[in-house]
C-alpha cells in the first residue's frame, strides 16, 4: 500500500518558516489554562510560545539535555515576565512519562517537537532517533483527544536523515483510524525540513 495514501501533504516555498506553521497548528487547538509540552527546549522559542497562550492557570512542561538550554529559556521567560507555571527539565525527551506526572495523562493539549541540535551551539549533541521515536510514542500516550503534536524534521545535518527516516517508519505505525497526519514539506531545498502534525480524529458516534 503506499506510504502517501495515509498522510495529507503540502509543499510550502522555502522562504515559509515551517516554525510559524508548527506555531500556527497549535494555536487552533491551545487555549489558556489548557497543559503542553516543549518536548525540545534549545533557545526556548516553543517554550515562551506556549506559556504566553495557557497563562497562569496552565502549565508547561519543558525538555532539553543541556544545561544552557535551560539558562537560556529560563532568562527568556523572565525578560518575557512569563507568569505561566513553567517546568524545565533537564533530561532527553524520551523521558516524558517519567518526569510528569501520570494525572496528566490524556490532558496535553499540545506537544511540540524541533528535532536536530541546539542553534549556536555544540552541532554533535542533537536529538537521536532511538529518543525521539520514543518520545514520540509517549507523546501520543499523553495528548487530550483534541489536542495536537507538531514535529519539525531537518535532514541536512549529519544524522538528520536517519533521525528523519524513523520518524517517518514510527508514523507509518501510528493507527490511521484514530488520528490525522499532516507533512508540509519546503520546497527550493536540497534535503528540505518538514514539520508533521499529528492530531487525534474526531470520535464517531
Amino acid at each position: 500500500m503506499p506510504f502517501s495514501k495515509f498522510f495529507t501533504f503540502s509543499i510550502f516555498d522555502m522562504r515559509i518558516s515551517l516554525i510559524h506553521l508548527a506555531q500556527q497548528s497549535v494555536q487552533k487547538v491551545l487555549l489558556p489554562g489548557d497543559y503542553a509540552i516543549d518536548a525540545t527546549m534549545g533557545n526556548g522559542h516553543d517554550t515562551l510560545f506556549l506559556a504566553r497562550i495557557v497563562g497562569e492557570q496552565g502549565k508547561i512542561f519543558a525538555f532539553d539535555i543541556q544545561s544552557n538550554a535551560l539558562e537560556l529559556t529560563h532568562a527568556r521567560l523572565k525578560k518575557n515576565l512569563i507568569s505561566a507555571p513553567v517546568s524545565l527539565n533537564l533530561c532527553s525527551h524520551g523521558k516524558l512519562l517519567q518526569c510528569i506526572p501520570t494525572s496528566y495523562i490524556g490532558k496535553i493539549k499540545a506537544i511540540m517537537f524541533n528535532l536536530g541540535y541546539l542553534p549556536g551551539s555544540d552541532k554533535s549533541i542533537k536529538t537521536i532517533p532511538e529518543e525521539t521515536v520514543k518520545a514520540l510514542s509517549e507523546a501520543l500516550v499523553l495528548l487530550s483527544t483534541t489536542g495536537c503534536i507538531s514535529i519539525v524534521v531537518y535532514t541536512g545535518h549529519p544524522g538528520g536523515l536517519e533521525e528523519a527516516n524513523a520518524v517517518r517508519n514510527w508514523l507509518g505505525k501510528v493507527s490511521e483510524e484514530k488520528f490525522e497526519r499532516e507533512i508540509t514539506i519546503l520546497s527550493g531545498r536540497c534535503n528540505p525540513p518538514e514539520l508533521i502534525v499529528i492530531s487525534p480524529r474526531p470520535e464517531r458516534r
